[in-house]
């Protein structure tokens, strides 16, 4: 074989076991990934390098990323350094402006958080539960106060003599005008009617059999509603009015509340009360409410949440880097971190480690063949210089 053919084969072939061995070298960092066995022999180097060192790697990768990663120190630099502070102010703020001036209803923000049926689940409990609370409140409040002992004129604001007078004369004068609509209309006509003929044939003898044959119940009707309605114009008919009313006032203002409740009510007041709160329609109450804008509740505020964004955000942050070290210790950063690498899969980490260095791993492969083929022609010339 000539000289220079031996050289170049040599080089050949050393380059060639050089690539081939630094690629498999790099292929065992992964396969094979599981151990093999040769009837009971185990065969060496299997499984690869990082399966079969999966657990060390998860316990020192714990122990990096804790200790040097993620570190109590360095988040609460993180926390507290200015730039984070106006970069999450400037997103609770536009946020914030973002609410309070966009068209989202309640029932909407609701349902970002729960699905329909659990928001009508929610909606069901909630009334239930502000139902039998305000009642349970309620009774408490009722057997422990003095409101069904306290006289009504301690309850009702502004109770004096000049007061009740003042209000019997109002009061008796909404009730002559009602009294007079109600006898002007054509109800009150035909009441009138009714008790012109009433009367007329409850008077016996000869002077009822006259006015029955000579007298016209609507003619009567007309000539009575006059001075009717003039009896109700006048001052005496109010000052009478306004006096009954007053006396009645101030018989009912020494009563207990409670038990001028039970004489209108016809029940004990207590029970009357319990009844009702527990017939109030909160849950139309909490569907009214789900269709109204959410930027109805908190627009009136905005201009002082908007001003008092900075400093709830300081103090927010200050709070947070005061609980990260018991956050920290709570999660077990390193255990956890260790729990994730063990229970991540070889096969993506494989994708995950060529995608980053699989331009480095060709080059080690193609750095492998020079390095051979180097090797190959210095023995090659050394062969042919020994002879």
């Amino acid at each position: 074989m000539q000289d220079w053919l031996y050289i170049l084969v040599s080089i050949l072939v050393a380059a060639f076991v050089g690539g081939v061995t630094n690629h498999f070298a790099i292929k065992m960092l992964f396969h094979p990934r599981n151990a093999v066995h040769i009837g009971k022999v185990h065969v060496p180097f299997t499984p690869g390098l990082i399966p079969k060192r999966r657990d060390d790697i998860a316990l020192s990768l714990g122990r990096v990323v804790s200790e040097y990663l993620v570190t109590v120190e360095g988040l609460q630099e993180t926390v507290l350094r200015p730039a984070f502070r106006q970069r999450l102010e400037d997103r609770a703020q536009g946020w914030f402006l973002e609410l309070s001036r966009g068209d989202l209803t309640v029932k909407q923000a609701a349902l970002r958080i729960w699905s329909e049926a659990e928001l009508e689940a929610l909606k069901v409990k909630l009334a239930d539960g502000a139902r039998q609370a305000a009642l349970r409140g309620f009774q408490s409040w009722w057997e422990q106060s003095d409101a069904k002992s306290v006289p009504l004129k301690q309850l009702v604001p502004g109770w004096s003599e000049e007061n009740r007078k003042v209000w019997s004369t109002v009061l008796a004068g909404e009730l002559l005008r009602v009294a007079e609509e109600e006898l002007l209309s054509a109800s009150g006509q035909r009441m009138l009617s009714k008790l012109a003929t009433g009367m007329m044939d409850k008077t016996g003898g000869f002077l009822g059999t006259m006015a029955a044959i000579f007298m016209d119940e609507d003619k009567l009707v007309q000539k009575i509603t006059p001075g009717a309605v003039q009896a109700l114009r006048s001052k005496a008919t109010l000052d009478k009015t306004a006096q009954a009313i007053e006396a009645r006032m101030e018989q009912y203002g020494e009563l207990p509340a409670a038990e001028l409740l039970s004489i209108i009510t016809g029940q004990e007041a207590g029970v009357w009360l319990g009844e009702h709160i527990e017939q109030w329609p909160i849950y139309d109450w909490i569907t009214r409410v789900e269709q109204l804008r959410v930027g109805a509740f908190v627009e009136p505020w905005r201009e002082q949440v908007v001003a008092g964004i900075p400093r709830l955000t300081e103090r927010a942050l200050t709070v947070a880097a005061g609980v990260i070290p018991a956050v920290i210790q709570a999660v077990e950063l390193p255990v956890l971190v260790e729990e994730q690498v063990r229970r991540f899969p070889v096969e993506r980490l494989e994708e995950i480690i060529l995608g980053v260095s699989g331009r480095e791993f060709r080059m080690i492969t193609w750095f492998g063949a020079v390095i051979g083929g180097i090797i190959g022609l210095f023995q090659a010339i050394f062969m042919l210089w020994t002879g």
